[in-house]
């Protein structure tokens, strides 16, 4: 009798401490969300352990704490640091997993962390675990959905799932199949805008806005950056009091993409030196980078020198030391451009456009030209008369077939800027015409503007005549980037 009442009371009081398990986004949890997503681990890691110490109940702790470690992976990307710290995702899965299944944070935690940990996965190419990660994550927001549909924060992830799933390319469209999952680039960007609306408006979400407007942006930039929504996201960003480096290092991305170099060095020396942020080196590259637009060398090759020592990761590794020989290549320093053109074959790795492009021209040998390479740089900074300018004044300079067609791609890109749409319409053409053959991703890309203008001018037949076009040519550099877009607009046009 003696051991059947000791076993009820063990029982009860493991049913007891289960039950006391709560979700508590109180204001000290809300300001450290803040301090995670400012990339402030410090400020945030003293409120996590005094609300370890006033609220041990809490199980929006182990969620904060797991947001830090998913952070200092995906901006170090420290593979070694990677895999030191996912073994701390069983535990605090298990410790969500303790609360009621009727709490709307169960899934939605969990399927957060799920889905964090698979972009961790595919930073360092494990794609395999990642697809299953994504998956669980979307099974359990899409019953969460099912069970609270008025739940702000389960749709902010969903909108990012099914973002995901709409840019996965037509060649795993198969998977997508097996695994019953669906969801569109236009339906992600839909409930994160509607997200966003929400939570501006809710004292009880308000905290998430932040985090919204980083998924918003980042969207953007990947797909066709918009000037108008380039616009309304600087506006929505308060750059005098939230010492939030995340969101800093959007704005100014968002600039340089939307030819704004000026304002984007401007925003570098605004950074608050004083505040302790965690290391964030791919800033220092695209340092480097908006003083290389501006044809300023000798401070890029600083900022470029900075990222390469410190950056443990291997992306835009190879990248860098394209830029550092085309810097040299403008000193007229023959031998630090190779020097550096071998290092891009010794270094990094070719995970993405930007680095493959540079291993190709490396192993090609092939030294560019320099009036070209001025001019494409001023305009990637949005000086589009001086680059203009170079190309009109080089005339008379004798060029090879690929640097023609370059050189009209370079022109119909400036009048494009310049919403000259008659000009760069004549520009793309001529560069698909001359350049479809060749490797480069010229006639690709012309294929690509031309479906944009057309978009831009309510023609849709046309629009998606050459974003199908794009799709049909082959061509090495940029390949990913430029058909995802492609793939997008069509989308896009055609639903409408």
């Amino acid at each position: 009798m003696k051991k059947y009442t000791i076993s009820i009371i063990s029982i009860l009081l493991l049913v007891l401490e289960v039950q006391s398990q709560v979700i508590d986004i109180n204001q000290n949890c809300r300001n450290a969300y803040m301090e995670i997503l400012s990339l402030r681990f410090d400020e945030a890691e003293k409120r996590i352990h005094n609300e370890k110490t006033s609220n041990p109940q809490n199980l929006f702790v182990p969620y904060l704490e797991n947001y830090i470690d998913f952070l200092k992976v995906t901006v170090g990307e420290d593979e070694e640091l990677f895999r030191k710290l996912e073994k701390n995702i069983p535990l605090r899965i298990n410790s969500i997993k303790s609360l009621s299944d009727t709490s709307r944070f169960k899934k939605y935690l969990i399927g957060n962390i799920n889905l964090q940990w698979a972009t961790a996965h595919l930073k360092f190419g494990n794609y395999p675990t990642a697809a299953l990660e994504i998956n669980r994550a979307y099974r359990l927001l899409s019953d969460n959905e099912s069970m609270f549909p008025d739940f702000i924060p389960n749709s902010i992830t969903l909108g990012i799932l099914h973002i995901m799933i709409g840019i996965v390319p037509d060649s795993y469209g198969w998977l997508l199949n097996l695994i019953s999952m669906e969801g569109s680039v236009q339906q992600g960007q839909k409930e994160l805008l509607t997200a966003f609306d929400s939570c501006s408006k809710d004292s009880v979400n308000n905290y998430l806005k932040d985090e919204i407007l980083f998924y918003m942006g980042t969207v953007d930039l990947n797909l066709s950056p918009d000037p108008e929504f380039a616009n309304y996201l600087l506006s929505e960003i308060n750059y005098g009091n939230n010492h939030n480096l995340l969101l800093t290092y959007l704005s100014i991305n968002t600039m340089m993409k939307n030819g704004r170099n000026d304002e984007a060095l401007n925003l570098f020396e605004k950074i608050d030196t004083t505040t302790i942020y965690y290391p964030f080196y791919y800033l220092n590259f695209l340092h480097g980078d908006c003083y290389l637009r501006s044809l300023n060398t000798l401070p890029a090759l600083k900022e470029y020198y900075k990222f390469i020592d410190d950056f443990k990761g291997e992306n835009y590794i190879k990248d860098t030391w394209r830029k550092i020989a085309w810097c040299s290549l403008f000193e007229t320093d023959t031998a630090g451009f190779k020097k550096a053109m071998n290092n891009v074959l010794k270094f990094g790795a070719t995970n993405i456009d930007a680095d493959k492009s540079a291993e190709q021209v490396a192993r090609s040998g092939v030294i560019p030209n320099i009036e070209l390479l001025k001019s494409r740089l001023l305009f990637d900074g949005g000086y589009y008369d001086e680059a203009k300018n170079i190309l009109l004044i080089s005339e008379s300079q004798k060029f090879n077939e690929k640097e023609i067609v370059e050189k009209n791609y370079r022109l119909g890109q400036i009048a494009h800027q310049l919403k000259n749409y008659d000009d760069a319409k004549k520009y793309y053409f001529t560069t698909i015409e001359t350049g479809s053959l060749f490797p480069e991703y010229f006639a690709a890309n012309a294929a690509l503007k031309l479906g944009n203008i057309y978009e831009v001018e309510y023609d849709n037949t046309r629009s998606a005549h050459y974003y199908k076009l794009c799709l049909t040519l082959d061509f090495d550099e940029y390949r990913n980037s430029i058909r995802s877009k492609a793939k997008q607009g069509l989308n896009r046009v055609t639903n409408n």
